[in-house]
């Protein structure tokens, strides 16, 4: 992912000092160093990303080349399992948690992943709403999970391969990327068709639905197909556009 504000790139143990600053800051129960280079160098399902700023910096007092934030996921055969993530306190509340999960939600689909999964600390409103608003939903919860303090982790999940193993992820990210930078249309429709997944994954968590739930199960999934092949459309367009931008191949 490359911005004129932000690029997020590979972490190197060289940003770990930077790293470990961010994560202290920003977890009560920080991971330590020696849990960060296993990541790094001891797991073949691990993706770890840094985010830093841009050229021009990321606002005040964020100068150029700062770190931003970062995430960390795993790709455990048909599961995206979201490990660590941490946005820099001054630079919150813009959008860059949102975009660094989409990026990961992104990355696990294109191969093939149908599930991604999360904990995170039930006290965490923030982070659960923003979970919420990109299609997770909760799965069970862990009592006394977390130490200090004492408190119970929720267990989220999202779906990310739909039925037939089609989904608007499995596009190519870098075109994605670009989608959703350029088309504000694109992202209303995306977290709109988000929405609905949720909707419709909080209704397939009831055991017996009354004959109104069924008639709104029914209009929530005809709703998510339409935004659906909305998206889709807006994708072909944008391609059909590049590739006349582009002119006829030599």
């Amino acid at each position: 992912m490359v911005d004129g504000s932000f690029r997020l790139l590979p972490m190197q143990e060289s940003d770990l000092d930077e790293v470990l600053a961010l994560e202290q800051r920003s977890f009560s129960e920080p991971w330590s160093r020696k849990m960060f280079l296993g990541e790094l160098h001891g797991n073949a399902f691990a993706t770890n990303l840094v985010l830093r700023a841009g050229e021009a910096g990321f606002g005040e007092g964020v100068g150029a080349g700062a770190l931003l934030g970062y995430i960390m996921f795993w790709m455990v055969f048909e599961e995206l399992h979201l490990m660590n993530l941490a946005v820099r306190p001054e630079v919150r509340r813009r959008g860059l948690g949102t975009a660094l999960v989409r990026h990961a939600l992104t990355a696990g689909a294109a191969p093939g992943a149908r599930m991604a999964l999360l904990e995170v600390r039930a006290s965490n409103a923030a982070a659960l709403a923003m979970y919420r608003k990109l299609g997770f939903v909760q799965k069970s919860v862990r009592k006394g999970y977390y130490d200090h303090p004492r408190e119970d982790a929720v267990i989220m999940m999202r779906e990310l391969l739909e039925k037939g193993g089609h989904t608007m992820l499995s596009e190519d990210p870098a075109i994605l990327d670009l989608v959703r930078k350029e088309s504000p249309e694109f992202r209303t429709l995306e977290e709109t068709h988000q929405r609905l997944e949720h909707q419709l994954a909080e209704l397939t968590r009831l055991h017996f639905l009354t004959p109104e739930e069924e008639q709104r199960k029914k209009r929530i999934q005809f709703d998510k197909l339409a935004t659906k092949d909305k998206l889709a459309e807006i994708i072909r367009q944008f391609k059909h556009q590049r590739s006349l931008a582009a002119g006829p191949s030599s």
